[in-house]
């Protein structure tokens, strides 16, 4: 009995879960086709699809509760699942505690070329059918009003070597229920039907959707997490709105190999690791008709063969996590040693 009884309510979980997905896919597809020509804040266009939601499930089902979002929040850490978040088998890279010095460096500096922003532009010959690079300015997608519909374009240049920083520049108004910025292989799907966040949705790409600001990789078997951390992110870090600005800063360390992003207030920490080993393009996943977002290649560093000391310090973090960090100052070190391998 206790058996049946088990699998009685895995099988309801199931169906909770297939009629949530459906609602939710309902509602962006009546608020992307009603709004798709409407002026509308991002932050009031978040709230209008809550209430449509909440309104929609209490009218399914007034037993059921809160709506899927809420629900899953209180069942699990979504942070505990993370790529991002750490545990003892990932990687610990400096990136993880502050903002990278070659990302510094890049802002500092004089801007790249314009020759060069356009080697490193988006790819007018790989791209969803329903987007085009436009021709007065070759850094700058346009997307047409295409209904039911989620389309994506790469960049010129895959990364598999080096530290690379570009500049995403998006419009708050022009995002809709799915906005994704991140990287991909040449491999990871340009189109899907219906409105959802595609980069990430594979083992081929990893997204982040500036909208809900969930971070996905292989979504279809992993579970999305929170980005940023909000343990290491103190409150209002985009202002009153908590929206994401309109220009984000794309942060790929191949050499390293983890991605992470900023903002020109914020460094946002990493997003994903693990990347070392692959060749990976810039790309972008839009709904909204008419959006044109920019890119704006900024710049980078060459490869660079690992010391014996920064390999060392590399192994030496990595054994304690960020958890046990602080206990660096218990070795038995010369303060200059110390020093380094907290990159002071």
């Amino acid at each position: 009995m206790g058996q049946r009884a088990s699998m009685e309510d895995q099988e309801g979980q199931r169906v909770d879960n297939d009629q949530e997905g459906r609602l939710e896919e309902v509602a962006d597809r009546f608020l992307n086709g009603y709004l798709d020509n409407r002026q509308m804040s991002h932050h009031r266009f978040a709230q209008v699809r809550e209430s449509f939601l909440e309104l929609t499930s209490r009218h399914n089902n007034s037993q059921r509760g809160p709506i899927a979002r809420n629900r899953t929040k209180s069942k699990r850490d979504n942070r505990t699942r993370s790529p991002s978040f750490l545990n003892e088998t990932e990687e610990f890279y400096h990136a993880d505690e502050c903002c990278p010095k070659k990302f510094e460096i890049i802002m500092d500096s004089e801007p790249v070329e314009q020759k060069v922003m356009e080697e490193h532009a988006w790819n007018p010959n790989d791209r969803s059918l329903n987007i085009f690079v436009k021709e007065d300015d070759p850094l700058t997608l346009h997307r047409h009003p295409v209904a039911q519909s989620t389309d994506c374009i790469r960049g010129k240049v895959g990364y598999s070597h080096g530290f690379h920083v570009w500049k995403i520049t998006w419009p708050r108004r022009q995002r809709g229920t799915h906005a994704v910025i991140g990287v991909a292989t040449k491999e990871a799907r340009l189109h899907a039907v219906g409105y959802t966040s595609l980069i990430g949705s594979t083992s081929d790409s990893y997204g982040w959707d500036i909208v809900r600001l969930k971070c996905s990789h292989d979504a279809r078997h992993k579970e999305q997490w929170d980005y940023p951390n909000n343990e290491y992110i103190p409150n209002g870090l985009f202002g009153d709105t908590q929206e994401v600005p309109e220009s984000i800063y794309c942060i790929l360390d191949m050499d390293e190999g983890y991605m992470a992003f900023a903002t020109d207030d914020n460094y946002l920490g990493v997003a994903f690791r693990g990347l070392r080993g692959k060749t990976l393009y810039p790309i972008v996943s839009a709904v909204w008709g008419h959006c044109e977002i920019t890119i704006g290649y900024m710049g980078g560093f060459p490869p660079e063969a690992p010391s014996l000391m920064s390999t060392c310090r590399r192994v030496i973090r990595s054994h304690l996590g960020r958890r046990n960090i602080k206990n660096i100052y218990d070795l038995n070190l010369s303060k200059h040693c110390i020093d380094y391998l907290l990159y002071k």
